[in-house]
Parts: structure tokens; C-alpha cells; sequence
């Protein structure tokens, strides 16, 4: 939410009991807010806006002052990555607040992607508390990660069709690279859980009926519903491809063992014949390059049909990996077994 020159106020009043009037301060940077006579004022806002103003990490205090009739404080700032590319700090919202005032700085390229300016703060206005404006703020963010979310599940589709025709490193690496992705997303999340958790530890009177409350909530949520399928889920890919890759190793081990095997005769004989002693009967054989090659070819013989007796030639899983072939292959015996019949 952008804003130039002079601050905007925002005051609402109601003939409620419960409702009180309060101020909605929105200032583009420090410098503007520093200016401000209101803010200047309060203790409080001062100290936050100095500590503040170099802060660009993500940080929440909550101030509970029984002491003080309720004078309860909630200040913090806010960072987010909401781009596709991440990894760029691209959302920096200081916010601060108490019973009757909400006081925004920075923030102006929060991403608004279901509702309109003009909407959210209409929006924001109706709520009966500052406390409750500010998740209600919190809420149109939230659909960011909400189209993100989206984005990212056609992907993790993608991923599994092509699992489903080939199974390689890069396959591995794209999976990989999805549960970064994932890890990052999830991470961005946990700012947000922190206020809405600091908001009600704050102001927990004024957040006892809130509708902006209950929606954030319910989107936190659903969203925290699709972080738990999709880490299921690539999981599930993640030990497909670790059952395939030690399917292929068996079997290559297997294959190796089978060859090894079975040309054991022919170098041991070889080695036998291919020595170069001076008394060998073999040297003076008219047929003894045929009697070699019938010795090795026996031997050779011998040993797989040993092998294939014991079973150890055979595949270890009868299998088609062709995606498809078993639903093809049911419809061809039933469509035989039809013509049988007829």
C-alpha cells in the first residue's frame, strides 16, 4: 500500500459499547513518520520508530501492562519475499499498535492479489480495533502464498507424470529443488503465526468476537494444511525414487554376479591353457584347440544351467514399467475372454 506526502488518518467511531474511536496512521518511510506530531508525542511510538528504522529482519514484541489499565503495546516489523525469484526482501511493513491507534510505515509493495486498495482499507476501517485492522491486513497477504501455493502444486504435478516415464538425477534434482522451494515458502509463514499469536496475547479482549481474527486463522490454517500434503507428498516422491534406485542397483549387482558366474570356467581355463611351461601334453594335441573350446563352452554351459536350476537367473521383479500396460493388458483378457465366449 503506497502513500505519499501527508499521512493519512483514518478514524472510526461507533455507538457501540464495545466500539471505540481510532486513528490509522500510514507514513511511507521513517522520516515522514518522525515528523509527525502524534507520534513525536507518545513515548511509545517514538521509541519503536527509533528502533526501527535499520531494522530489515522480521521481529514482534508484545507489551502487556496490567499495571497501566490495559495500555498494551504491540510493535514489530514485518519482512517478506514475494517474488517468484525469493531471496529478495521486496515487503519490509513496520507496524505498531495499540487500544486506539494502528501505525503502518513502509509496506508499499505489498502484494494485493484478490482485492483492491480501496477495498482493503474499507475493509480495515469496519473492524471495531486497530488490532483486528492489522490481521485483517495480515489475511490479504496470506493470498499471496495462496497463489503461490497453486503455482506450486502444478509443478509438483509435473514432476510426477515425468517420474512416472523416467527416473534419473535430474528428476531427483527437481525434487529437491521443489522441497527447498517448500522449506523456503514455510518459513515465510512463521512471521505471520507469530503476530497473529502476540496480537491475541496482547489484546485478547479485543479479539475475543473478531471476525478479522477468525479469518486469519482459518487461513493460516488451510494454508498449513497444504504445507503438511505437499511435504507428504514429495516425501512419497523421494522414496519412489530411492525404491526404484535400489531396485536398479539389486538388479545391476545381480547382473554383474550372473556374468561374473558364469565366465569363472572359462578364465580359469584360460588362465591354465595360457601358461608357458615347457612339458605341456595339450601343446602336442592335433585337436587340442578344439578340446579347449568344447572344455570352456562345457564348463560355461554346465554353470548356467546350474544357476538357472537354483533360480538365480531369473528377474527378481516381473514387472512392466510402462505406465498404463496393466490397465491394457486386463482390457486385451477380457476382450479375449468375450470372443471365447461368443
Amino acid at each position: 500500500m503506497d502513500n505519499t506526502g501527508l499521512p493519512l488518518i483514518h478514524k472510526r467511531s461507533s455507538d457501540t459499547e464495545d466500539s471505540r474511536e481510532w486513528r490509522w496512521y500510514r507514513f511511507a518511510d521513517h522520516a515522514e513518520a518522525s515528523s509527525h506530531p502524534d507520534c513525536i508525542r507518545d513515548e511509545d511510538t517514538a521509541r519503536w520508530l527509533a528502533d526501527s528504522t535499520a531494522r530489515t529482519h522480521s521481529r514482534t514484541l508484545a507489551m502487556t501492562r496490567p499495571h497501566r489499565g490495559g495500555d498494551n503495546v504491540l510493535n514489530g516489523t514485518l519482512t517478506l519475499d514475494m517474488t517468484p525469484d525469493k531471496r529478495d526482501n521486496n515487503l519490509l511493513l513496520h507496524y505498531f499498535v495499540k487500544k486506539d491507534r494502528l501505525i503502518l510505515v513502509g509496506g508499499k509493495n505489498a502484494a494485493l492479489t484478490r482485492t483492491d486498495e480501496d477495498e482493503l482499507v474499507e475493509a480495515m476501517l469496519s473492524c471495531a480495533a486497530p488490532v483486528e485492522a492489522l490481521l485483517m491486513l495480515l489475511s490479504e497477504i496470506l493470498e499471496f502464498f495462496f497463489i503461490q501455493s497453486d503455482t506450486f502444486e502444478q509443478h509438483l504435478h509435473e514432476l510426477e507424470e515425468r517420474m512416472r516415464y523416467r527416473n534419473d538425477r535430474r528428476i531427483l534434482q527437481q525434487t529437491v529443488n521443489l522441497r527447498n522451494d517448500l522449506t523456503y515458502w514455510n518459513a515465510q509463514i512463521i512471521p505471520i503465526k507469530e503476530i497473529r499469536y502476540a496480537s491475541e496475547e496482547t489484546f485478547r479482549r479485543e479479539l475475543e468476537h473478531s471476525d478479522g481474527k477468525h479469518v486469519l486463522d482459518l487461513r493460516l490454517r488451510r494454508i498449513g494444511m497444504l504445507q503438511r500434503e505437499y511435504d507428504e507428498e514429495l516425501d512419497s516422491l523421494l522414496r519412489v525414487d530411492e525404491n526404484v534406485t535400489n531396485y536398479r542397483s539389486n538388479d545391476i549387482m545381480k547382473a554383474l554376479t550372473v556374468y561374473t558366474v558364469l565366465l569363472t570356467p572359462t578364465t580359469a581355463l584360460g588362465a591354465i591353457w595360457g601358461m608357458n611351461f615347457e612339458h605341456m601334453p595339450e601343446l602336442s594335441w592335433p585337436l587340442g584347440y578344439a578340446f579347449s573350446l568344447a572344455v570352456i563352452l562345457s564348463a560355461t554351459g554346465a554353470t548356467y544351467w546350474w544357476l538357472k536350476k537354483r533360480g538365480l537367473t531369473e528377474d527378481i521383479l516381473s514387472m512392466n514399467m510402462k505406465p498404463g500396460s496393466g490397465n491394457e493388458r486386463a482390457r486385451a483378457g477380457k476382450k479375449k475372454k468375450k470372443e471365447a465366449e461368443s
